[in-house]
Formats: C-alpha cells, structure tokens, sequence
C-alpha cells in the first residue's frame, strides 16, 4: 500500500511538472487598463511612472516671462512664449497603445502677490523625438499661491517595443513662475491610460506571499517598498512588514499579446515572508494610497485606492500539510492553485 502511494505521488509530480512546463510557454496574466501618472523627473529630464519618498523635497524650476517692454508707471508691453523643458521616458518594454488624458502642473507667481490669470501653457506631446500633438490652453489659476493647475487632453499613440514619449511644455505670461514637480505632492505630469502592466502569479504558501509582474516602463521597486506604495495587508488591519520583502528577477516570458504582437519580458518578482495574517491580498501602486478604504487613517487619502489589488486565497494541502501535496512540497502546486484563485481588480483615476 506504501508502494502504491509512493507511485501516486510521483505521478502526480510528473504532470504537475508537465503543468508547469506549458505554463511557462504560455502563461497565464491579467494585463489590466489602468491610469498612471507619468511624472516629471528631476534627474536627467525623465518622464517616468516613479515616485520619490515622501519625505524627499521636491525640484524646483524658475520660469522669466518674455516680456517686450516693463514701462515704470506704465506697465508690460508685449510678450512671448519661453520654453520651459523637454521631458523624454525611457524606451517602453513592449508594443501598447496609450492614452494621454490630461496634465497636472504645480506652479506659483513669484512675481506679482496678486498673480496672473492671463497666462498660458503650450503642451506639445512628443513620440520618439517627434511631435504628435499640441495644446494650449490658459493656466486654470492666477498663480497668488502654489496651486495645481489640470489640462484636459486626448491624444492617443500606439507604441512597438523600443520607442519613447515624451512633453515639451512651452509657458506666455507677465509674471516670472516657479514650477514643483518630482514629488509625492506636487505631482506635476502627464495621466497616461493604457495596459501597462502584465500580471503574472501570485502565490500563498504559508508564512511566503509573493507577486510576478512584468511593466512598460519598470519602476525601482526596492524604493516602492520603502515608501509603502505596495503593501500585503490582510483581515482586521493586518498589514506585512515591508523590510521583509525581497526584490528579484522572475521569468523570462514570450507570448502572443492582446493586439498579435509577440510579446518578451523579464519578470519581477516582489517576495515578503513572515506572514502571519489571514484574508491576505496585496496592493500595488506608484505612489501613496489609502490601504484601509473607509479608514482614513491610510498612507494616503480617503477615496484613493491602490491601482491594483490581487486577493489571493492560500491552497488547501491534500492529505497533507500545507507545503505540498502528502508532504513532498511539490514545486508549482501553489502556483497552479493560487493563478485561477486570484481575484483582480484595477482603478483607473478621476481628473
């Protein structure tokens, strides 16, 4: 009878392993539409998904209007356009079609207390170096105090592995400006709509809770980790402790994507062990969010949920404990359980 046992393990090994193998040729994901904030970077003039901890300042540039004539008495004559930067993203990882839907910019009067509600921004949107479209539109407020200013626009670009897109932001007033951005407050940057995202595993097997993922434009997850922009919570405000986490590669992936196109990413795998709460799910974002919805005691505000929430349900061992089936703590039997036990769901964001 031992024998017989023995024999049906094996077997069971060998077609969770044969499992394992066609997943790996043609895995599974979820590849969501969701909205991200592309933010202006202080470093290098980058346009990128990253955000900066929260306790870090923010940069600052200061903007001089071209004006003609600045008469004693008189006043400002004539003026013009000056041009206050390029902003260019690093090379996307695979071919995806992207919606840009508007753009956040922070900015004060530095000039004039009373400020200026004259003044236009020019918002040239660029693709691989080349111009796509053009907006201008007046500056949403005078500038008497540091304030956000939102511009609607609708310009959509459908990418192949290896481009860029990137912001050319023209400014006319009377007034000299300075602008904030690159920071967790002064988000100043473009809301770009699009499946940037490819969600592969996510796994629950005892105290180990991890996540595969791949990204457009992958992001520093070590410092997501530290400014809790992901977190694993779990029932009755469990929440798992971030330094427990590890960042790595994961697979290598090659498949058919949703519009034909080939698709090939290396995964990233984000691993936190330790855990010990039940009803676990983890929670992803860019930057700060509410972790407890109806709590307002979230590292973000209330009504601002994470971009995506995987729950994830712990497998049930058979005839065994909980690492594997009788025991043998068959590789990928949680991954083949946790994969359709997955419960997705994305937010995309209001203007």
């Amino acid at each position: 009878m031992k024998r017989v046992s023995v024999f049906i393990a094996v077997a069971f090994v060998a077609i969770f392993v044969a499992s394992i193998n066609t997943i790996a040729e043609e895995p599974e994901y979820e590849n969501p539409e969701i909205d991200l904030k592309f933010n202006l970077k202080g470093e290098n003039d980058a346009l990128w998904p990253q955000t900066k901890l929260p306790n870090e300042e923010p940069t600052t540039k200061a903007v001089n209007a071209d004006v003609t004539y600045d008469i004693p008495g008189i006043g400002k004559i004539g003026r013009d356009p000056v041009n206050v930067g390029t902003w260019t993203s690093s090379p996307v990882e695979f071919d995806l079609s992207i919606t840009i839907n508007s753009f956040d910019i922070w900015w004060e009067d530095t000039e004039d207390e009373n400020g200026d509600d004259t003044c236009e921004w020019t918002i040239t949107i660029e693709h691989n170096g080349g111009d796509v479209s053009e907006d201008t539109s007046g500056c949403q407020h005078g500038g008497s105090e540091l304030a956000k200013g939102t511009h609607s626009l609708s310009t959509t670009i459908n990418l192949v592995a290896g481009d860029t897109i990137g912001i050319d932001l023209w400014f006319e007033g009377w007034d000299n400006i300075k602008i904030y951005y690159d920071n967790v407050t002064y988000d100043t940057g473009l809301g770009i709509t699009g499946s940037h995202l490819y969600l592969f595993n996510g796994i629950w097997k005892g105290s180990m809770v991890s996540i595969e993922f791949a990204e457009a434009w992958p992001a520093d997850w070590e410092t997501n980790l530290d400014g809790g922009y992901v977190m694993v919570m779990g029932d009755d405000g469990y929440m798992a402790d971030n330094k427990m986490a590890s960042v790595r590669d994961g697979n290598e992936y090659s498949f058919q994507g949703n519009n034909s196109t080939t698709i090939e990413v290396t995964a990233t795998v984000i691993e936190w062990t330790e855990i010990t709460g039940t009803g676990i799910k983890i929670m992803m974002d860019y930057t700060t969010f509410n972790h407890m919805p109806g709590n307002n005691t979230g590292n973000g505000t209330e009504g601002n949920p994470p971009r995506v929430t995987l729950i994830l349900e712990r497998p049930m061992a058979l005839l065994g404990d909980d690492d594997g089936f009788l025991g043998l703590g068959i590789p990928g039997f949680e991954v083949m359980i946790a994969i359709p036990a997955i419960a997705f769901a994305a937010r995309r964001t209001r203007n």
